[in-house]
């Protein structure tokens, strides 16, 4: 059965680059760009350019899709962002299958990972500090700062932003940083000195998000030594026209400084973090026999950082092999903490497997009662009645989500294919072609809303909304964002 929900060594780590040549004002300086009256770009045209560079992005880049990894962000980032300055906060977020460390912000409030950053954090709190200096970013909205400063050409920038984190998923961040360099018509010294106004800037406001929010506002500097000592052992160091993202001795030296001035406390990490990091070290490990092996000699030992984390990253390694054993580790720990919703997802997917189908389909419909909408749940839900040709009760669920996950390229694919199963052609088409655009593929998105219009019936509700999807459409192709 193909779950959604179902260690490479460190790389420089390649966060937003295109804040990094924007001219900055002293950090308790800042200009007002917080509103839609700025005369370079406003708050609406960021949330239209964010929408076309993700679709850009999910069209060149495979995505990690993996539920229970995506509500995790998305719960951490909202964590923070009620503590940070940013204006936008419906954010979009996207988490890349790609083994390399990166994290990445865009205007529009899309907010993007590499599934490795789950691998290079050593905590929660460093993962945090990671997010917070992206949230940074977005509160001062850099972006708009740089185009206001310099009078730089959007589709420009946002093309070399998007060649960067392409490059920074599929073959590591250095030659992500090279390629943006290299669309940029900016001088070093400039980028460089921009550069470092804008991280100190970020570095500042991200550790005070962190604080406010109750991470650790240490974690930041502990990250970043962390990754320019791995760089070095690999013979990395950061070239000179790492200016997108200089780190250095100083700038580590700097971030503790800042963090030792907030008081000493206490801090603890979520089970759901290292839930988190357990499914992707397992699903990055070379095979699931041999992430089993490394979660049985993990417990073993008693080398690991939460041992409830590790009896999980063990039953997730065992889902498809060995249910059974999966199911038993899977039920004790359900015991243990049944309010956690990944436990009781991977229980009822351990459940199916072992041959518990009704069981199974049950316990989501519980879990989903309790909890309507959850993305996690509803798509596990819909996998099992597919499973099952329950085709009917697939659609629903996804319809559902369709209204709270609009944005999700995958929703809309499952549902085509759901749709196709229970025989509702025009719907299929329509399914199709929203994937498509969400997906940055406007010419098969063009195609598919063709092919429904001539199926559904004349003046009928579906051919209405398809005829004004396609306008839109062609307008996006005769006037493409960047």
């Amino acid at each position: 059965m193909k779950s959604y929900l179902l260690l490479a060594p460190i790389s420089i780590l390649a966060l937003l680059f295109f804040y990094s040549s924007t001219q900055a004002n002293t950090a308790n300086d800042l200009p007002t760009l917080g509103n839609a009256s700025s005369n370079i770009i406003t708050l609406e045209k960021e949330r239209q350019l964010g929408s076309a560079w993700l679709a850009a992005l999910r069209g060149q880049v495979k995505t990690y899709e993996q539920p229970v990894i995506e509500e995790y962000l998305e719960q951490l980032v909202y964590s923070l962002a009620p503590n940070s300055a940013v204006v936008d906060r419906e954010f979009r977020f996207v988490v890349l299958d790609s083994s390399q460390l990166n994290a990445f912000a865009v205007p529009g409030s899309v907010v993007g990972i590499n599934a490795g950053l789950f691998l290079h954090a050593g905590n929660e709190q460093e993962f945090a500090s990671v997010l917070a200096h992206e949230l940074a970013h977005l509160s001062q909205r850099h972006y708009a700062r740089r185009l206001e400063k310099q009078e730089l050409s959007t589709p420009l920038t946002l093309a070399g932003v998007l060649a960067s984190v392409v490059i920074a998923a599929t073959t590591g961040a250095e030659a992500g940083i090279a390629t943006l360099a290299s669309t940029q018509a900016l001088s070093v010294e400039k980028s460089l000195s921009y550069s470092r106004q804008n991280e100190e800037e970020a570095d500042r406001i991200g550790i005070e998000t962190l604080y406010k929010s109750g991470y650790n506002p240490r974690s930041m500097p502990v990250m970043f030594e962390r990754m320019l000592k791995n760089a070095r052992l690999q013979g990395n160091t950061p070239p000179e026209y790492l200016s997108t993202h200089p780190l250095s001795e100083n700038r580590v030296a700097d971030t503790r400084n800042r963090a030792e001035q907030f008081t000493p406390k206490t801090y603890a990490d979520s089970l759901l973090f290292h839930i988190s990091k357990a499914i992707v070290t397992s699903d990055y490990a070379e095979s699931k026999a041999a992430a089993a092996n490394y979660y049985r000699n993990t417990i073993k030992n008693g080398k690991h950082k939460n041992l409830d984390a590790a009896k999980f990253g063990l039953a997730y390694a065992l889902l498809q092999e060995s249910p059974k054993e999966s199911n038993r580790i899977f039920s004790k720990l359900h015991q243990k903490h049944p309010g956690i919703i990944a436990i009781s997802l991977f229980l009822a997917e351990s459940e199916y497997l072992s041959g518990s189908k009704s069981n199974a389909i049950e316990r989501l419909n519980e879990l989903l009662e309790f909890n309507p909408n959850n993305y996690p749940i509803s798509l596990l839900l819909a996998e099992l009645y597919d499973l099952e040709k329950r085709y009917e009760d697939a659609e629903d669920i996804l319809i559902k989500l369709t209204r709270t996950q609009p944005g999700n390229p995958l929703v809309w694919y499952m549902l085509a294919e759901i749709h196709g199963q229970a025989g509702n052609i025009v719907s299929v088409h329509q399914a199709r072609a929203q994937f498509f655009l969400l997906t940055g593929r406007l010419e098969r998105a063009i195609e598919q809303l063709e092919f429904g219009i001539k199926k559904a019936k004349p003046n009928s509700r579906a051919a209405s909304i398809m005829k004004g999807q396609l306008d839109e459409a062609y307008a996006l192709k005769e006037n493409p964002p960047f």
